[in-house]
């Protein structure tokens, strides 16, 4: 049985940068002696109607030769949709505000009120900002009526929500505007056939476009199905 590490190419598509409203291509790699490719973007905050795509580039030669984008390789990252992880800060919330958790397509709604019953999904919103997201983090942490397949805690006004292992936030939404909403941490991947390249085109690189403020992005580069045995060249292994 082959280790994945002997399976697969990994090198670094894009050094972990900040890209806030532009674009950045990585170094090109051959894909001369392989079949398939994955791309793994990892991106830090996104803030709200912020986004983060990532694209395959190919060209003819590792200098960029003939560069063009692979329109149909392309994959993009909405701010506070499949986070992996975001927070939810609160800023002067009133009775009937809502806020509504999706998480693996199971949504929550909880209403702000006068006074807590969190077991019937409403918060209390007659206290200070800090107050008002203690009692909404006992709301989406309730047994019977939480959010099921997130950690959620709270630091001052400011609820930090954690997707668990096999679960994903596919949104969070509110009526009034008593929040801000950030994505802390989103991943995403483009998967790539040799077949899919043109012509004469046997070198790929990864591009990272940004809209509104994001912030750090970067880019891991898996290549398979080699036609030759893989030899890793990283900073460090195990088993070395």
């Amino acid at each position: 049985m082959n280790r994945s590490y002997e399976d697969l190419k990994i090198d670094m598509g894009l050094v972990p940068q900040s890209i806030a409203s532009s674009n950045v291509t990585g170094k090109y790699y051959s894909m001369a002696e392989f079949r398939s490719a994955l791309a793994v973007l990892t991106v830090g905050n996104i803030t709200a109607g912020g986004t983060a795509a990532l694209q395959i580039m190919e060209a003819k030669t590792e200098a960029a030769g003939s560069a063009q984008a692979l329109t149909s390789r392309l994959a993009t990252i909405a701010a506070n949709v499949k986070a992996a992880k975001m927070t939810i800060t609160l800023a002067d919330g009133t009775t009937g505000d809502t806020i509504t958790i999706t998480v693996n397509g199971v949504a929550k709604t909880y209403t702000g009120a006068g006074a807590a019953d969190i077991a019937n999904g409403e918060f209390d919103a007659s206290g200070d900002d800090s107050a008002d997201a203690a009692s909404l983090l006992l709301c989406i942490n309730h047994a019977t009526n939480g959010v099921v397949g997130v950690t959620a805690t709270a630091a001052a006004a400011v609820i930090t929500l954690v997707a668990d292992d096999g679960y994903y936030i596919d949104s969070v939404a509110e009526t009034g505007s008593f929040t801000t909403f950030l994505t802390t941490e989103a991943v995403g991947y483009v998967w790539l056939d040799g077949l899919d390249l043109t012509a004469d085109y046997t070198w790929i690189a990864c591009k990272v476009t940004t809209a509104s403020n994001t912030g750090i992005c970067g880019v891991t580069l898996l290549r398979g199905k080699s036609r030759k045995a893989i030899t890793q060249r990283v900073g460090a292994s195990y088993p070395a």
